[in-house]
């Protein structure tokens, strides 16, 4: 079912049960995830969930997104865990982390044994940073993408702006910036949701 029909907020979301997604195409969809993930999976999950399959809309992945932010562990396993749980109970969550898991695990395993042999060659260490470079890119690109629908918000434009300035400015741990911002975010998103009724 297309996002659209209920992301806009004019009807009811319909549950992630009911869209008739199957747990297979939850242990595909996390398997493309999981090998083409290559130095940061946001911009791939994206893809697949929102753009690619029309799971979610922006507006949902973004929500779940948030909470798995703020949860302990990497924020691809919330998802995936998240993700399955909607969708088909403990069954989808384990089939949703099986898929993102399985094939990656094996890979690294592979790739970590062939690098130890090959670490100090200056071929490989250039190889290494051009890929770190085009994953940052690539999260710079998911986030602001993230963003565009809030645009218009000024309590997400300020919250950024402010969190951007803790982190790349301030350099707080973003233990202390999820612990801070987290409830405050919260807070005065509630409060313009009361004040727009």
């Amino acid at each position: 079912m297309s996002p659209d029909a209920h992301g806009s907020g004019a009807l009811p979301r319909v549950p992630l049960a009911n869209r008739g997604i199957t747990l297979g195409g939850l242990l595909r969809c996390f398997l493309v995830i999981g090998v083409t993930g290559f130095g940061g999976v946001l911009p791939v999950v994206v893809h697949e969930i929102v753009t690619r399959r029309r799971w979610l809309d922006t507006e949902e992945f973004t929500e779940i997104l948030a909470i798995c932010q703020v949860l302990p562990g990497p924020n691809i396993i919330n998802i995936s865990i998240v993700m399955g749980m909607r969708v088909s109970g403990w069954p989808g969550a384990i089939t949703a982390l099986s898929g993102l898991l399985i094939l990656p695990v094996a890979m690294v395993l592979t790739l970590g044994a062939l690098y130890t042999g090959f670490a100090e060659v200056p071929a490989v260490q250039s190889a290494v940073r051009a890929v770190a470079a085009a994953a940052a890119g690539l999260v710079c690109a998911v986030t602001a993408r993230l963003f565009w629908p809030q645009r218009r918000n000024p309590v997400v434009v300020l919250l950024g702006l402010v969190i951007v300035a803790a982190v790349a400015w301030a350099r707080l741990p973003l233990v202390v910036v999820i612990a801070v911002f987290a409830p405050l975010s919260i807070g005065l998103t509630l409060w313009r949701m009361r004040h727009h009724e």
